[in-house]
């Protein structure tokens, strides 16, 4: 996850401030000068659906918090994969609110290639499956109309006396996900990319 986000940066997509800690003091070091609370998950390459895992904490809100959750996490996770598993270390996360959470993808078609998915984000996903799909090239044009076919856009407009979101930066994002898409699919770097999910996108 770590060099996915520092990927995802390159191509303008801002990721939470994280930073990568190997030890609990530069965990609470890097807590502080986020500022509390912040989120703690493991780093792993060997490891998908790390919430499922409970490798994942949300609202950790003091020192001693921090401590605690550095070792149960770094415990929990050597348990989760044993041996063989590599542990990169502990992500310390600026903790984001507010906003809709949508999802930006790439998954591989073996006919088309690189295809691009949007959609409603956070558990949604899996549960309301609101999504489509656009083979890339395509313009921002093409972009707006993918978020108009999704049932959940109306959360985009405000629902309920909630304030729009900006759509416009969230179609920066999609272009940016084609870009990386398309670059990383070329021969050049041997289709390094396999598949990628950006959830939640907050917008």
């Amino acid at each position: 996850e770590h060099t996915s986000k520092a990927i995802l940066e390159l191509y303008g997509i801002h990721p939470s401030r994280d930073e990568l800690c190997s030890t609990p003091a530069e965990a609470v070091r890097t807590a502080k000068g986020l500022g509390y609370p912040v989120v703690m998950k493991v780093s792993s390459p060997d490891l998908l659906h790390k919430s499922d895992l409970g490798l994942v904490r949300v609202g950790v809100d003091s020192d001693r918090a921090v401590r605690t959750a550095f070792e149960e996490l770094s415990a929990t996770a050597r348990k989760a994969l044993g041996r063989r598993g590599r542990v990169e270390g502990v992500l310390v996360c600026e903790q984001v609110s507010g906003g809709v959470e949508m999802v930006v993808g790439v998954s591989r078609d073996e006919l088309f290639g690189p295809v691009v998915m949007v959609g409603l984000g956070g558990v949604f996903v899996e549960v309301l499956g609101d999504v489509t799909f656009r083979v890339p090239p395509f313009g921002r044009g093409e972009a707006v109309r993918m978020l108009h076919e999704l049932a959940g856009f109306a959360m985009l407009e405000g629902v309920r006396g909630a304030k729009a979101a900006d759509v416009d930066a969230f179609v920066d994002v999609i272009m940016n996900v084609q870009r990386l898409a398309m670059d990383l699919a070329s021969p050049e770097f041997a289709e390094q990319l396999g598949e990628l999910d950006v959830n939640p996108v907050v917008v």
